[in-house]
């Protein structure tokens, strides 16, 4: 008790010592406010899973992740992605307190019922039965070794991914907070003092005077790596050993400071009960965020582009970000017409219904009609060089000086009282743009100019004194139908034909290097220059422009409909119109701080550029301050991960090695996101396909490609993200894949459809050499029956006629005239059997009738064979049946052939024919008593003797055994036994 008051003591001592020093440094630092902030909210009903938002953490990923007490949410910017009991089992508990992550990329999730371990998209749980010293986490951090460090309730354990260790602050100390610096150092508050964790070992660090150490609850770091602790009513920063103490209760109207975050300045962002809280470095006095209200803080984070995000209690999730455009509080927040600062530094803005305002260092005063205006329909403005100010109005002009106004109307010699335009010269004369010409107020009268005097529309829009060496009295004109210059009294008029990319004139600024730009009614931007007019056709700018500024660092600002766009004008004019150059234009709209991104087109002048360097654009709810010495740019590339890949909508594992998708699928579809949290909706995206793409498809803010019908091979989907200012992370996400074939492409395939088509082939191949063969074998059996016929009947009866000419001849030459003339009888008759055998076998003349069956015929060959000096026997036997005609005409063949060797060869006396009919063969027996041969005599073929040869081609033809047995003493012997097809239908009885 005797220490905790000597630390209270001291705390308020060293209080009112801060607030010393803070006195005796007013006079050279003073309070400041934080820079321009946005803010964007999200709860429930946006998808988080619980409005009570504890603790807040970026992974290296760049994914945010939340912890609630309804489970954890990993945000990409867009969508929320929830993690608890309901979609996974790991989950015991939804109460989430903290996360860490450790050098191999594993997230460690602290719950009210033990330890998560998150990789690869698995969760894996640790609990008090795997050696966790306690179920309910305080806090996580990560030590310079690697090792994950877990604050439960009063103890300290230690996990090294495999066993869990419990680690003895000491002195007994009880440890209270922890947190982990960014050089992996752990530090540790305790009823005992300050220790840091380094290397394995606890290292005391002596800190005085100190909080009440039983009371911290927080501990962290600043820029400088100096200490702040933190209690439930307190916050100290401990700094070159001097302490500095804050009381929210005397400082705030909170009651408990609940989480603290110090900044990159050094300035600090403190959660209460009772709203968030921002304290400069240079300050004694924290400033209420009125854009949270009095939300209860539960926790504050800043991720690596500098957003800060929020964690309430009862309100969700919230961020707030640095805003380039700020609006001016006190000003009208309807729309607004035109904006120009007098000479004395006021700001006067007009707008459509609600009046003039006068606006100088936060004080506002209002003209309406009730103060003399001519209507509160406000459509110019134009400063005189005595601090007066020029308006138009629907109704006519109106100046006014200090508290006094005065109208002009038609009656006083406008053309029209409808006044589109204003401009004072140089010399103090006013140019007046209305529908019905140009008018110039001077020496208190009024003069006009029309399309008489070379306008071609006498509607005048936007007016511009150009400040040129040359020319220096040169005035613009911007027109209905195009833009006019008006030079030593003469208007000269330009079209598009000259060059311009519109005809419809909206906005007019003149360049620092003399470059006239000139903006155009859906016809985008043009420039004018010594050298004549060039046009802006790109994509990437705005069409209709409704204003033009060139700041000091020659950057354009363009106001349109859709926003402002800065583009670097030299840039831009080295680019000119091609599509292959990029000028990097920057798009700014309300994430960015407008109040909205249309902008007042009915005004001139739309925007203007103040003396102290603020541009100010006209809109439609509003004016928008931007200082363009102090923008806000992101220079970190967006990291960019693919969340999903599914194919014919089924979702497949996200993995670093190659996929292998089986064949038949068709749909397949990459959702990505690009990480970059200033301003989500301007990530831009590309996108290839590698093995199917020939470039990149730009992708716009679309998240998802879409590819149909991919052809087998192997394919890498990469993809890339710009930020907010078109900064590209060219590295990217990837995933490779590999779409298999059908069975009938893969290699193994195609080589057996080979051999089965060289097989196929070489099979057609063998069977047309065997029809080749077969044909040659068929052509070559009848030539050899042809040879045989003509042996047998030709050249028998030739021979047959032949002798008996010779026997002719012998009678003749013995007078023996009627023998002749028998003889020459013979021969006719020889003569006409052998025509009638060349006909049957040249016409296969194969009749058979009764007259023509082969035992008739036999006995007709015998017939013919028999003479004085041979007597043949025929003998028929067994039950004759009709055969084929084929088979009884080569059985008749080789009798005759047999009977033609015996009478020519044998020189026998007697010889017997014998054909037998048996049940399944026939057999026909030829014999003679006459001279025989050596069988067999090979040589006789030589010899031109041919008979033998065809018996055996014909036997063979037949399917018959042919036997031929013959001696010089016994003579010859010639058996064929043929085999008988059986009839169909008959029974087999051999």
């Amino acid at each position: 008790m005797n220490l905790l008051s000597s630390l209270h003591l001291v705390l308020r001592s060293s209080f009112l010592w801060a607030l010393c020093v803070i006195a005796a440094l007013s006079s050279v630092a003073h309070s400041q406010e934080p820079i321009n902030l946005g803010h964007q909210s999200w709860s429930t009903e946006n998808g988080l899973p619980q409005n009570s938002v504890h603790r807040i953490f970026q992974a290296r990923d760049g994914y945010i992740w939340i912890a609630t007490e309804g489970g954890v949410a990993r945000f990409n910017g867009i969508d929320f992605t929830t993690f608890n009991h309901e979609t996974n089992p790991a989950f015991t508990s939804d109460d989430i307190c903290c996360f860490a992550q450790d050098p191999t990329g594993r997230i460690w999730i602290g719950t009210a019922d033990g330890l998560l371990q998150y990789s690869g998209g698995i969760f894996r749980r640790y609990s008090t039965s795997d050696g966790l010293p306690a179920g309910e986490i305080i806090s996580l951090a990560v030590a310079d070794d690697g090792t994950l460090l877990i604050l439960s309730a009063g103890l300290i354990s230690r996990f090294d991914g495999i066993h869990f260790s419990t680690l003895a602050l000491p002195g007994s100390a009880t440890p209270t907070a922890m947190v982990s610096a960014d050089n992996d150092n752990v530090w540790i508050a305790s009823t005992s003092g300050v220790f840091l964790y380094q290397h394995g070992n606890f290292h005391s660090r002596q800190l005085s005077p100190l909080p009440p150490s039983a009371d911290i609850q927080g501990i962290g770091l600043l820029p400088d790596n100096s200490l702040w602790l933190r209690t439930g009513t307190t916050l100290a920063t401990v700094q070159d050993g001097t302490t500095h103490t804050l009381q929210i209760e005397t400082s705030t109207s909170a009651s408990r400071i609940q989480t603290v975050l110090a900044g990159s300045t050094g300035n600090l962002w403190i959660g209460t009960n009772k709203g968030l809280f921002f304290l400069d470095k240079n300050s004694t006095h924290p400033q209420l965020q009125t854009v949270l209200g009095s939300n209860s803080i539960l926790s504050i984070f800043q991720d690596r582009e500098g957003n800060l995000w929020i964690g309430t209690e009862t309100s969700g999730l919230a961020i707030l970000r640095r805003q380039n455009f700020r609006t001016i509080s006190g000003l009208s927040d309807h729309t607004t017409t035109a904006i120009a600062q007098a000479s004395d530094g006021a700001m006067w803005v007009g707008t459509n219904g609600d009046g003039l305002d006068r606006w100088q260092s936060g004080n506002v005063e209002h003209f309406s009609t009730r103060d003399g205006l001519l209507s509160e329909v406000i459509l110019a403005l134009a400063p005189a060089a005595d601090g007066s100010m020029w308006i138009g109005t629907p109704d006519g002009l109106n100046h006014i000086e200090g508290s006094k106004v005065k109208a002009y109307t038609s009656a006083d010699g406008l053309p029209d009282d409808l006044i589109r335009s204003l401009l004072t010269d140089v010399d103090g004369s006013l140019w007046i743009g209305t529908r019905r010409g140009l008018a110039h107020w001077q020496n208190n009268r009024f003069t006009t100019l029309t399309q008489a005097d070379g306008f071609k529309s006498d509607l005048i829009g936007v007016l511009l004194q150009y400040h040129s060496r040359t020319s220096p009295s040169d005035l613009w004109i911007g027109t209905l139908n195009g833009l006019s210059r008006l030079h030593n009294g003469k208007i000269m008029t330009f079209t598009t034909k000259d060059g311009l990319s519109g005809d419809v004139i909206t906005s007019l600024a003149e360049g620092h290097n003399g470059t006239l730009w000139i903006g155009t009614k859906g016809g985008g931007l043009s420039a004018w220059s010594s050298t004549g007019f060039k046009s802006f056709h790109r994509i990437d700018l705005p069409q209709e422009i409704d204003s033009i500024i060139e700041d000091i660092h020659g950057d354009l600002w363009l106001g349109s409909n859709r926003g402002i766009t800065r583009v670097s004008a030299p840039r831009l004019t080295a680019c000119g119109t091609s599509p292959n150059c990029d000028p990097h234009p920057f798009s700014y709209g309300r994430s960015d701080g407008m109040p909205t991104e249309e902008g007042g087109s009915i005004g001139h002048p739309a925007s203007w550029k103040s003396t102290d360097g603020l541009l100010w654009f006209a809109t439609r709810r509003g004016v928008a301050v931007v200082d363009p010495a102090q923008l806000a740019e992101n220079h970190i590339p967006p990291p960019v991960v693919i969340e999903r890949f599914t194919v014919d909508d089924i979702e497949l594992p996200l993995s670093t090695t190659e996929q292998n998708i089986a064949p038949g699928h068709h749909s397949f579809a990459f959702q990505y996101a690009g990480l970059s949290y200033v301003s989500p909706g301007k990530v831009r995206y590309r996108y290839i396909l590698e093995g199917f793409d020939k470039q990149w498809t730009d992708a716009g803010s679309r998240r998802v490609a879409y590819y149909t019908n991919l052809p087998p091979g192997h394919y890498r989907f990469r993809v890339q993200a710009a930020n907010n200012d078109g900064l590209w992370n060219e590295a990217g996400a990837q995933i490779t894949f590999h779409v298999e074939p059908p069975f009938y492409r893969r290699l193994w395939f195609i080589i057996l459809a080979l051999l089965f088509i060289a097989a196929i082939g070489f099979l057609l191949y063998r069977l047309r050499i065997r029809r080749l063969q077969s044909k040659f074998q068929a052509v070559l059996a009848e030539r050899n029956r042809v040879a045989r016929e003509i042996h047998d009947t030709l050249a028998q009866s030739f021979v047959g006629v032949s002798v008996q000419l010779e026997l002719t001849a012998q009678l003749l030459a013995q007078s023996q005239v009627s023998a002749a003339g028998q003889q020459i009888d013979n021969t006719r008759k020889y003569v006409r059997e052998g025509l009638a055998e060349a006909r049957r076998s040249i016409w296969d003349l194969r009749a058979v009738t009764a007259q023509h069956t082969l035992p008739t015929r036999l006995k007709s060959l015998v017939e013919q064979r028999t003479g004085k000096q041979l007597a043949i026997q025929l003998n028929v036997g067994g039950s004759y049946r009709q055969l084929p005609p084929a088979l009884e005409d080569e059985i008749l063949r080789i009798a005759q052939e047999s009977l033609t060797n015996v009478v020519r060869h044998a020189n026998a006396t007697q010889a017997s024919v014998d054909l037998r009919y048996h049940s399944n063969r026939l057999t026909l027996i030829i014999t003679d008593n006459g001279h025989g041969f050596a069988a067999p005599d090979s040589s006789l073929s030589h010899k031109g003797h041919f008979g033998l040869q065809g018996i055996r081609e014909r036997a063979d033809q037949i399917r018959a055994q042919l036997t031929i047995e013959s001696s010089q003493e016994k003579g010859t012997t010639i058996k064929l036994d043929v085999p008988i097809p059986a009839e169909k239908g008959a029974p087999n009885n051999g």
